[in-house]
């Protein structure tokens, strides 16, 4: 079932309606950084002083693993903002503190995605968002989905637009293994990072996503973001096969983004 619901005074919104998918876009970086392992043109164990050469000895270390699971140990956020060069953001990035050694504390950043999407340049030999475009966005035939920004800001950590209907493809062309092979499929809806306790749950950190994990299992895998313009948006699945994506232009309800909120009162974590 697909609705949508207009505010009284404003632009109508409908069910084709794009919204800022913001930190969701995570969720594509990270698949993409497992089709370039699957062609074997990197591994999750490569540090990243294979691809920028100019990492300083303390960050040399850092693995394209620690980028994914938010490890790094790098300080700051968004460090790319507003610069539009590939290298210049890589730098701006890199020069950033180290909080802590990598790998050995969760910290979530959105310089980690940008690295990321800096390596899948440099592996693909693509810009980030024509390897995006062509190895997943049109093979999941998500034709309404596309790029925002320019500048590195935008780039790997956030960047996207996209409607209700196509996150739907994009989460089932990954479960029902449309996009990688079945074994791959299952690796995206599996956690990597313990990140805290909620009990009854254990949250874990996945690819780009959260995994709410409940008795040793997955009882949830959850992408959210929030984006510009109040833009919010949350898409959940569960064992069963339900999926409930919610996109809001309506900011927050009571601390918690109305997305979020309408996406718990649907189908209500228990």
């Amino acid at each position: 079932m697909e609705k949508a619901y207009s505010p009284r005074i404003g632009t109508p919104l409908s069910i084709s309606s794009q919204f800022n998918i913001a930190s969701i876009t995570k969720s594509f970086t990270a698949a993409a950084i497992l089709r370039l392992r699957s062609t074997h043109r990197l591994s999750f164990s490569d540090p990243i002083s294979r691809f920028f050469p100019y990492a300083s000895p303390g960050k040399r270390d850092i693995t394209i693993y620690h980028l994914l699971t938010h490890t790094s140990g790098l300080a700051g956020h968004s460090a790319g903002a507003g610069i539009v060069r590939r290298d210049g953001a890589v730098t701006a990035i890199l020069a950033q503190r180290l909080e802590y050694p990598p790998g050995t504390h969760y910290e979530y950043q959105d310089d980690n995605y940008e690295l990321l999407a800096a390596i899948i340049e440099i592996a693909s030999g693509l810009k980030w968002e024509d390897y995006i475009d062509r190895e997943l966005l049109t093979p999941a035939r998500m034709n309404s989905t596309t790029f925002q920004g320019g500048d590195w800001g935008h780039k790997g950590a956030n960047g996207m637009r996209s409607t209700a209907h196509d996150l739907y493809k994009w989460l089932t062309a990954i479960h029902d293994g449309k996009l990688f092979g079945l074994t791959e499929s299952r690796e995206l809806e599996s956690p990597l990072m313990h990140v805290r306790s909620e009990p009854p749950y254990e949250i874990h950190y996945g690819y780009g996503n959260r995994m709410y994990i409940r008795n040793g299992r997955v009882a949830e895998i959850m992408h959210s973001g929030s984006g510009d313009a109040r833009n919010t948006s949350v898409a959940r699945m569960l064992p069963d096969g339900t999926i409930v994506i919610v996109l809001s232009n309506a900011g927050q309800h009571k601390g918690t983004t109305w997305a979020s909120y309408l996406g718990t009162r649907l189908v209500p974590r228990r």
